[in-house]
This record gives structure tokens, sequence and C-alpha cells, in this order.
């Protein structure tokens, strides 16, 4: 057996996998869930990306330099967001504080495969979230998806059996 017997050919990605950069109004990049099967669902990772948070296309080219770029970091339990000049700030948001999804796209956002997902939470600093990129609508059925679980993880269960037993 010869040393590149050992060697193992990179598995393909599906398009969903595949690194997607792309460009317009709020500029963006993102690297979709990178979790492979049997990983935590806690600590899958949804979705994890650049925006530039109401940079015009033409200033584009200076939002590094104008310190709007918001990096996110989705996993099936919070949100991770940096942000400000140098990534100076940090926020974490619990799924479990989001109050409501919205997902919402133009017609011209629509041609473009792009919208806006608003997430309505209880957070003092960050009530209303919108996240702009390309590929919304599938990240929106996996937010919402991993936002159930997350509701649904934090039930407590109250064993009932001898409440109703008479002494």
């Amino acid at each position: 057996m010869s040393k590149s017997d050992n060697v193992r050919e990179p598995l393909l990605q599906s398009p969903q996998q595949a690194s997607l950069t792309k460009a317009d109004g709020d500029r963006s990049e993102a690297q979709p869930s990178t979790s492979g099967p049997g990983a935590d669902d806690a600590e899958h990772v949804v979705w994890e990306g650049t925006t530039w948070q109401g940079c015009p296309a033409a200033c584009f080219c200076c939002s590094p330099i104008c310190c709007s770029s918001w990096h996110w970091h989705i996993t099936g339990q919070r949100i991770d967001l940096t942000h400000g000049c140098c990534g100076s700030s940090m926020e974490t948001l619990d799924l479990r504080r989001i109050i409501d999804l919205h997902f919402h796209r133009s017609v011209w956002q629509l041609c473009c495969d792009r919208g806006t997902i608003v997430i309505h939470s209880d957070n003092d600093e960050f009530p209303k979230l919108e996240l702009t990129t390309f590929g919304t609508r599938h990240l929106f059925e996996k937010l919402k998806k991993a936002w159930t679980r997350a509701r649904i993880a934090t039930a407590v269960h109250h064993d009932n059996s001898d409440h109703h037993m008479h002494t």
C-alpha cells in the first residue's frame, strides 16, 4: 500500500455548504453551517457571516474605515455579534430571548435571492436586529427551527405522578 493510498479526497460540498460571497446594498459574506452530523444541536452553526449595516453600494469600499461591519455567528443556542470600530463591541443574544422572527423581501430582493430577517427580542440594547444577506429564505427556516428547539429545550418537565395522591 503506497503512501498516496492513505490520502482521502475531500468530500464535495453541496451548494448550501459552499462559501458564499455576494455584494449589494447591505454587503455580506456568508459561510453556512460547518457542523457535521452528530454535532451538538446547541452549538451547531446555523449561519456565520459579515454584513455591512446601512452601507450604500457607493460606500462599500469604505465600510471597513467607517466601522460599519457586523460579524454574525449564529448557533442553535445564541447569536453572537461583533461590531464597531475594529470589532470593539460584542453582543450575545440567547435564542430563548427572541420574541418574534420576521422575514421579508422586495421584488428586487426576490430576484436576487436576497431578503431581510428581522429579529425581535427582549434585549434592551438591540430589541430589533436586521440581517440582510443572500439566501435568507433558507437561513430564515434554519433560524426558525433553531429558535423553536431552544424554546422547547427550556420547557420544564414536572413529575405529577404523586400530585393527586391523598394521604
